[in-house]
């Protein structure tokens, strides 16, 4: 439909061909649309959390997901944890991006927040060549090359797009690479058109994490430990058409067929609770626990002897601690067709169906060993596998849109859909996990069905050529993931990525939107004016929290009542044929709306069974009203573009939000100082108030076309190199400020890990078009 008679907003990514071109997907995402936040609690700009109006899509397994992304019709969320892979899709292919709310049922599962859609370029709207060579700080390199043309003597059109990244990240130790293919071919004919398409991606990305405050103060460059890389690979293909019937109708399909493989690496103190040999984390004053005593000089039971190898450069007899490693292999077959019929009197209507097919492998496995002098596990046994389960999924959505034209003016939309889903999984450990009593974890054999009905209705009115009002409600679900339902037993905490234990039931997630809003366009005197104001409120009812256990990273998912996410979106823009500017704004409130009791580590607030103050087996209460943490109240986005002459453009940018509270200070309690135990008399000093201060970045940019075909591009990001930061989260150093772990538990201190962003860096390029 026209989107002047949406009955609800439409945000768009504009000028892609520009220098956002070159960016990650989740920072375009950033620059372009008000309300967006990134939450890059990984370091990596291609595994960052992208989150709108408090709904967050991630690569990461772990984060709620909250968001559906497509590309050209296919569904990107992987079936395993529905994380999507941001490195797979390459940005300078697209077209148009655009982010459609959560009133919008028709896009099936976790729509929760709403939709990313996608549209990539073909030869048709993209001839000739372009070469691009860049380079730039931190050892950025980049070679990209686009084609697209267009074979009129048999109606065909073909477009190819490469991209290599490698950077040596600005972090220590934090190099990344990037590799994409993406080819499409578009053939036409008299009643109908089709689109074959092909992406390969293989990525090596290096994500050193959150760093505790003290440690950020002493070098913003530095990490907790090392090493973090995720590699992955993966290709799709793809087909769709279009054909078109008697009378106006339309029949379109696509099916689609998805491969990944992703490997993880993280090297981290050990946190690993092992009671089938006898491993516990590591704490100290504790060497390896109150009820084992595992060294790293003995064998491990059950045929895990110490690995052959040099000698560590760290002397302990304790596993201090472990190299964690993730293999995650994904598979998924979809397929979807829709009738659009002629419009019949008022009504236009359209019927849809999707099936996915999915099936994932997923393994977990630990090495122990010790930190050397630069806080990289050395590791001294063999890896001991902690996870080994396969997973089936099955989604089938059937759903029905009827436009209803009740005058030139007003315009209705209604809307439903059915979704079905299967989540099935198959435990293939060997040795199977038992808790503290001695108990065998239940397994992870399960079979689960999920069903629902969501309906949506709205209304759009045009005022005069240039203004509409709208309204619209609706209601998405999503289902638990195998990897919440493999992680949600409190018996049976585990550690993410998961060691997965056992898989008690968890409800699927309603989330009910009201929207209504305002746009307008119009011309006075030689200016162009664009302003569109919306009010908005999403409540999510059986929320899946993943909570810890009070004893690190460890921890499981759990349904928690309500949560709500409402607030004002106002975007402001003015075009003239030499200049434009542009002003978006967000105000957030997304608060708890339910009490419950959470586990927490690291809260200055949080207390035992006995009422008293503590940091391990500790609990803290969240009421309504409290702030969901990692989400910024205020978040303001101004741009400003001017063409000096015909060759030259500069342009400038500010990103700015307010502050928001750190993950762990749910129930936004936290406070520094030194706290009691008056039962024990243990004293816990904590450094920090949890809460992440705002920020102000800017950035600059110019573009000069030296000769025809041939540009060159400049970019300079965080123009002032402020330090600021755009996550973080509760938690315990126990490393000293010369780096080595510390040998007394009260040496432990309490802070915020903070994830740090990019300090000042620039890049140059050169674009040649031919």
């Amino acid at each position: 439909m026209p989107e002047a008679q949406a009955p609800f907003s439409v945000k768009k990514v504009t000028r892609l061909e520009s220098n956002a071109s070159r960016e990650s997907v989740s920072e375009g995402l950033f620059r372009g649309i008000s309300g967006v936040q990134v939450n890059d609690n990984q370091g990596n700009p291609y595994q960052a959390d992208v989150t709108y109006r408090g709904f967050s899509v991630t690569p990461l397994l772990g984060t709620p997901p909250g968001l559906s992304v497509y590309v050209d019709g296919v569904r990107q969320n992987e079936t395993f944890g529905d994380v999507v892979r941001f490195d797979a899709i390459p940005q300078s292919a697209l077209k148009t991006v655009s982010v459609l709310p959560g009133t919008l049922p028709q896009f099936g599962l976790n729509s929760l927040g709403g939709a990313i859609v996608m549209q990539t370029k073909s030869g048709r709207d993209f001839q000739g060549q372009q070469l691009d060579v860049e380079a730039g700080g931190f050892g950025r390199k980049r070679l990209g090359y686009e084609q697209g043309w267009v074979d009129a003597s048999t109606q065909r059109d073909f477009y190819i797009n490469l991209n290599a990244l490698d950077e040596q990240g600005w972090r220590v130790q934090s190099p990344s690479s990037v590799l994409q293919l993406f080819a499409k071919m578009g053939v036409g004919g008299a009643d109908s058109f089709s689109n074959f398409t092909v992406n390969v991606y293989d990525t090596s990305l290096n994500g050193n994490g959150v760093v505790p405050r003290s440690q950020f103060d002493q070098s913003r460059s530095q990490a907790y430990t090392y090493f973090d890389n995720t590699k992955n690979t993966g290709a799709q293909l793809a087909f769709d058409f279009t054909r078109y019937l008697k009378d106006g109708a339309e029949l379109s399909g696509n099916v689609f067929y998805r491969t990944s493989r992703s490997r993880t690496f993280n090297g981290d103190v050990n946190e690993n609770e092992d009671y089938r040999f006898g491993v516990a984390p590591f704490e100290p004053g504790n060497g390896a626990g109150p009820n084992y005593n595992v060294t790293c000089d003995a064998p491990l039971a059950q045929n895990s002897p110490n690995a052959p190898g040099a000698a560590p450069t760290v002397t302990t007899d304790n596993c201090t601690a472990s190299n964690n490693r993730g293999l995650l292999n994904q598979d998924a077959l979809g397929v979807g067709v829709q009738l659009t019929l002629a419009p019949k009197g008022l009504h236009t209507v359209a019927l849809g169906a999707q099936v996915e097919f999915g099936q994932s492998d997923f393994r977990r496995s630990y090495t122990l060993g010790v930190f050397d002098s630069s806080r990289t596990v050395v590791e001294l046994q063999r890896p001991i596998e902690q996870v080994n389960v396969a997973a089936r999924n099955t989604q089938l959505g059937l759903y029905v849109q009827d436009v209803v034209a009740l005058s030139e003016q007003t315009t209705v939309l209604l809307a439903g859909r059915y979704n079905r889903a299967t989540v099935k999984t198959n435990d293939r450990i060997d040795i199977p996990l038992v808790n503290a009593a001695g108990n065998a974890s239940p397994g992870l054999n399960n079979d689960y069905t999920y069903n629902r009905f969501n309906p949506s209705v709205g209304i759009s009115h045009t005022l005069n050529k240039a203004t509409t009002v709208y309204a619209s409600a609706g209601t998405s679900n999503r289902t638990p993931t195998p990897v919440e339902l493999a992680c949600s037993d409190p018996n049976f905490p585990c550690l993410l990525p998961n060691a997965m234990a056992a898989d008690p039931y968890l409800k699927q997630v309603v989330t009910t939107t009201v929207e209504t809003g305002l746009r307008r366009n119009w011309k006075l005197g030689g200016l162009e004016y664009s302003t569109a104001f919306n009010l908005f409120r999403a409540v999510n009812k059986d929320d899946i929290l993943f909570v810890t256990d009070g004893a690190g990273s460890g921890g499981f998912f759990q349904n928690f009542g309500k949560t709500r996410r409402q607030g004002v979106e106002l975007d402001w823009g003015v075009e003239s044929s030499r200049w434009d500017f542009s002003a978006k704004y967000q105000y957030l409130d997304a608060t708890f709306q339910s009490t419950g009791r959470l586990a927490s580590h690291g809260n200055s607030s949080a207390v035992d069974s006995t009422g008293q103050v503590a940091v391990e087996n500790a609990f803290i209460t969240v009421n309504p009203g409290n702030k969901i943490p990692g989400l910024s109240a205020h978040n303001l986005k101004l741009s400003l573009g001017f063409k000096s002459s015909a060759k030259t453009t500069v342009f400038g940018d500010l990103q700015a939000q307010s502050r928001q509270f750190a993950r762990g200070n749910e129930n936004n309690q936290h406070q520094a100082g030194t706290f009691t135990n008056t039962a024990t008399g243990d004293t816990f000093t904590f450094n920090d108030t949890g809460v992440i201060p705002g920020f102000a970045v800017f950035n600059v940019g110019i573009n000069h076309t030296v000769d025809k075909g041939i540009t060159v591009l400049a970019r300079l990001n965080n123009v002032f190199d402020r330090r600021y930061f755009n996550g973080g989260v509760l938690g315990g150093n126990v490393f000293d400020r010369n780096g080595q772990l510390v040998t007394d538990e009260a040496d432990v201190r309490y802070e915020t890990f903070l994830a740090p962003a990019t300090p000042r860096n620039a890049w140059v390029g050169v674009q040649w078009r031919y």
